[in-house]
C-alpha cells in the first residue's frame, strides 16, 4: 500500500477494514499506521453500534482508548469503566477485556496499539518491509 500523503483529512473517508470478526456492525478505519505516517503504532478509529460489544479477549500490548461519540464501557478483569463521550480509557497488556455500547447512539472511539496488535496494520507492515528489502537487494 502506498504511503497516504497530506497532513488532514476527513475520518468517513479513510478505507474501511472488515472487522465483522468483532462484532456485527462494527466499522474500523485506520486513521495512522504503516503506511500512513506511523510505523510503529496504529490509531484505529471504530463505531460501535448501540447494544454491541466485542467479546472478552487478552492479548500482550496495551490498548489506548479515546471516546468521541456515544457512550461506551471497557470491562477490564470484570471491572466496568465508564467511557462517556471526551473520554479516555487504558487497557494494560496481559488482562482480559470488553468493549461495548451501553448507550442508544452509536459509540465511536479511537484506540491505539502497536502495530503487530491489528492484523491490518500488520500485514501493511510486512508488505512494505518486503518492498523495502526488494528495492535494497536491486539497488
Amino acid at each position: 500500500m502506498a504511503e497516504i500523503q497530506g497532513a488532514s483529512g476527513r475520518l468517513e473517508d479513510l478505507p474501511l477494514h472488515n472487522a465483522s470478526a468483532l462484532a456485527p456492525g462494527v466499522i474500523k478505519r485506520i486513521v495512522f499506521g504503516p503506511g500512513q505516517h506511523w510505523d510503529d503504532y496504529v490509531v484505529r478509529y471504530f463505531i460501535l453500534p448501540p447494544g454491541e460489544s466485542i467479546p472478552p479477549h487478552t492479548h500482550e500490548w496495551d490498548h489506548f482508548v479515546v471516546a468521541v461519540k456515544g457512550h461506551g464501557q471497557v470491562t477490564v478483569e470484570g471491572v466496568p469503566h465508564d467511557l462517556p463521550e471526551l473520554s479516555w480509557g487504558h487497557v494494560p497488556p496481559g488482562v482480559e477485556h470488553v468493549f461495548a455500547n451501553v448507550g442508544d447512539t452509536d459509540f465511536a472511539f479511537f484506540c491505539i496499539v502497536p502495530t503487530h496488535g491489528d492484523p491490518h496494520a500488520k500485514k501493511t507492515r510486512m508488505r512494505q518491509d518486503r518492498a523495502d528489502r526488494k528495492e535494497r537487494e536491486s539497488s
